[in-house]
Order: structure tokens, then C-alpha cells, then sequence
């Protein structure tokens, strides 16, 4: 794989050294980044703190959420649409998407991401062999994750990133894996993640070669529980080549589009995951952008996908809507 990752830490036992890493000239720091992000993340897990833009913050209230959610599950029990809905849930679908941009680089015509989001992968018996059935005789040039890899918010993740590993080992990816965190991981699994081979880009920056030119991925935190300046600051140079921002959720559309970003990749809203008739969420769990919670979208010259989801959030069901797998075909704009 030919990576360069830019505001790269000091060298250290919990970061795997990789030849083809290296800092980009204007994001050489003398103070670590990640070692500052680390601490305020570990500061918000632990007290439960939400924090959006603009300064506010303060506590979210997950148990009401399950509260909710055991009501909802008793209530689909009692009806008899329990089992429809887990039937719905493992009805998972593979979809290629062509993708135009004006200003891609010549090299990388015909690009090929494989894009999954929202494993949740404790949450559904079985999941990751759906996915690699799907994925069956596929290569791709990419492989990116835009977080959700557990279904808790708290509590261990070791049984995940085995999980994690056995997916991501049987998955054919030219160039390897680039991950971001949801609100559903924690930031114990960043390093750990990175020890399987997968490039965690938190608040960070990663150049992607072939040939003489180069396409940037730009990777923030979740900015829907643990937002902070810092995902703005991430994106401080995303003109400087064409961009792909991989944000787990779709809130930071308007200022990814200001800052030039070409191509938004997230999801974190499974599409509704339960829905009226039509596709119509009865809850998207976005605080912005509710317009932009599943598909592809546009906003100014920015273009943007949100994927549905592979697994499911706290009940296994899906209702008017559909797990998905992504690959995207980047292709230069047709004259």
C-alpha cells in the first residue's frame, strides 16, 4: 500500500511503523495531536459529555434511548413483527455506485473504494460472513470504514476487533483499510484497531499515490457525540488536492463543502433504519444536515453518500429500509 499520513506522533510501541508513512510538510507539529484528542475523548466517555458545534455540550441520555428501544422491541414481539424485522435486517444488499468529478486526477480513473459503515458487528449473529459472501471474487483499490464497529457505547471491545480482523483479512483491498470512530466506539480502540492494519484518521490527513498523483482522504472524529475544533482543523487544507472526507455522520456537510471537499462519505443513521412506508425515518439522530440522512446527495459542488449501514443499532430489525454495502467507481466528469 502507498500511503503518506500526515501529522504523524512521535514513534511509539502502540503505532505500527509502515514505510510508506509519512508527514505531510504542513502538518508537522511539536505537539501530538492525537495525545491531546486522546485525553479530551477519554474525558467525554467517561462522563457521558455530548458535545456539538458551536460550544454546546452536556450529558446524553443513552438509557432513556434503551428505555425506548425495549419498548419498541416488546411492542414487535407482541405483535409478531419481531422475527420480519431480523429477517429484514440480514437482507443485505451490494451496490456499485459511479461517482463524476471534474477535477479527479487522470491516475486515478476508475478508483475503486469499498465503503462499509455501521458494522455494529455484536449486534447480528453472523454478520461478517454475510459480508464477505457478498464480497465473494471482489478487489477493490480501497477499503475505508466510517465507524460503528459495536452496538454498546461502553464496556470492552477485544471480541470486536477480532471480529474486525477476521473481516477485514478476507477482504481483497490494493491499498489497504482507512478507519474512522462513531459515537458507538471508544477511543481504547483506535490503537488496537491500527495494530489489524487499519489506518485510523483521527483529525488526521493520508495522501494516496499512483503514478505522480495523489487524491487526500481527510478523517475526523464523530461529530455527532465527541465533536470538537479539532474536525475543523482536519480539514484546514482540503483544497490542496481532491478530498475525500470520511466523517461518520453527515453534520459537517456545510463546512466539509466551504473547505473543498470533493466527496463526503459517512453514515452513522442507517438510513432510518425503521421507517414509514416510502423510506420516510421516523428518526434520523442528526442535530444538522437531516435532509442528507441516507443516499447520495449534493450540497454546493460538494458530493456526498450516506451509506444505510451494514448492521443495525440497538434492536437487530429494519423496517422500509435495507443494509448495504458500498463500492464506489470514481470516474473523471465526461466532457
Amino acid at each position: 500500500m502507498n500511503f503518506s499520513l500526515s501529522d504523524s506522533p512521535p514513534p511509539s510501541r502502540d503505532i505500527n511503523p509502515n514505510p510508506y508513512l509519512h508527514p505531510l510538510p504542513y502538518e508537522k507539529r511539536l505537539i501530538n495531536r492525537r495525545q491531546i484528542w486522546a485525553a479530551n475523548r477519554f474525558w467525554m466517555e467517561m462522563y457521558n459529555m455530548k458535545t456539538r458545534r458551536y460550544g454546546r455540550k452536556g450529558p446524553h441520555h443513552w438509557y432513556k434511548l434503551l428505555l425506548m428501544m425495549k419498548a419498541f422491541k416488546l411492542i414487535l414481539r407482541l405483535s409478531g413483527l419481531y422475527n420480519k424485522g431480523m429477517r429484514n435486517s440480514a437482507n443485505i444488499k451490494l451496490q456499485d455506485i459511479s461517482l463524476y468529478f471534474p477535477n479527479l486526477p487522470k491516475a486515478f480513473q476508475g478508483f475503486t473504494i469499498l465503503h462499509l459503515s455501521d458494522l455494529h458487528l455484536d449486534g447480528m449473529k453472523g454478520l461478517e460472513d454475510r459480508v464477505l459472501g457478498l464480497l465473494e471474487n471482489r478487489t477493490v483499490d480501497l477499503c475505508v470504514l466510517t465507524g460503528d464497529y459495536r452496538t454498546g457505547l461502553h464496556g470492552l471491545h477485544k471480541d470486536i476487533i477480532g471480529t474486525l480482523k477476521y473481516l477485514i483479512d478476507n477482504i481483497d483491498s490494493r491499498q489497504g483499510f482507512i478507519g474512522v470512530l462513531g459515537n458507538h466506539d471508544s477511543c481504547h480502540m483506535v490503537n488496537p484497531m491500527e495494530k489489524i492494519g487499519i489506518h485510523m484518521l483521527i483529525n488526521r490527513t493520508c495522501l494516496i499515490h499512483r503514478g505522480d498523483e495523489q487524491i487526500q482522504c481527510i478523517g475526523t472524529d464523530d461529530v455527532h457525540y465527541y465533536y470538537t475544533d479539532q474536525a475543523l482543523y482536519a480539514l484546514e487544507h482540503a483544497q490542496d488536492y481532491f478530498s475525500i472526507a470520511l466523517i461518520h455522520s453527515p453534520e459537517l456537510y456545510d463546512k466539509a463543502a466551504k473547505m473543498g471537499v470533493d466527496l463526503y462519505l459517512c453514515g452513522h443513521t442507517h438510513a432510518g433504519q425503521v421507517c414509514l412506508p416510502g423510506g420516510t425515518a421516523i428518526i434520523k439522530h442528526l442535530n444538522r444536515g437531516g435532509k442528507y440522512y441516507r443516499g447520495h446527495w449534493q450540497y454546493q459542488k460538494m458530493q456526498g453518500i450516506t451509506n444505510s449501514g451494514v448492521g443495525t443499532s440497538g434492536i437487530p430489525v429494519r423496517f422500509n429500509t435495507q443494509g448495504e454495502i458500498l463500492i464506489h467507481h470514481l470516474n473523471r466528469q465526461p466532457v
